[in-house]
């Protein structure tokens, strides 16, 4: 009777045992997505041919390598696009994620965009494509022009912000009826 309980004690500890140690290793050999580079108040300036596009500032980015490099930029970021013919246009907002393959650049959280004529637009989350120099979200918007304040669900818009269009405007909107 004691071999017996001696025998089930073991074996019990051996399970026990095992167990442990595969979740032991289980923690050690699985992936873990940590940044591969860290950079801290970061201040780049991208070009296209030889002249300034945009430049990127932020307190905090940091790279991953998985099947893809994605940038992040999780404490906040301020993105400046360079236009000589337009003018510049800056984009806040909380959170960035940059793709480097693709070049498409998300914007999250209280997102901000103003031209140079300091019209600005409001909006949860943007997608910059640099490929295309198109900006577009399917988020509500809300832009404050010279003339009044517009609203609506989606945009599309160049880089610079001068020419964009609300996919579903809503709300009050003023037409002048006067013809010269």
């Amino acid at each position: 009777m004691k071999n017996l309980s001696l025998l089930i004690g073991i074996i019990l500890f051996c399970c026990v045992s095992c167990q442990n140690e595969i979740a032991e290793i289980k923690a050690v050999t699985d992936d873990f997505n940590y940044p591969v580079q860290s950079i801290v108040d970061a201040d780049y300036i991208f070009s296209e041919f030889g002249e300034r596009s945009s430049r990127l500032e932020s307190p905090l980015l940091e790279r991953f390598v998985q099947d893809t490099s994605i940038i992040l930029a999780n404490k906040g970021f301020k993105m400046t696009f360079y236009d000589s013919q337009e003018g510049d246009a800056v984009l806040t907002a909380n959170t960035g994620e940059f793709w480097e393959k693709s070049g498409v650049f998300k914007a999250n959280g209280n997102v901000k965009m103003i031209n140079s004529d300091n019209e600005y637009m409001l909006s949860e989350s943007v997608i910059f494509f640099r490929d295309s120099d198109l900006i577009k979200t399917d988020d509500w918007v809300t832009i404050q022009t010279k003339t009044g304040i517009l609203h609506g669900k989606g945009l599309i818009s160049n880089a610079a912000f001068t020419e964009y269009q609300i996919l579903k405007p809503t709300g009050q909107m003023n037409i002048n009826n006067n013809i010269d």
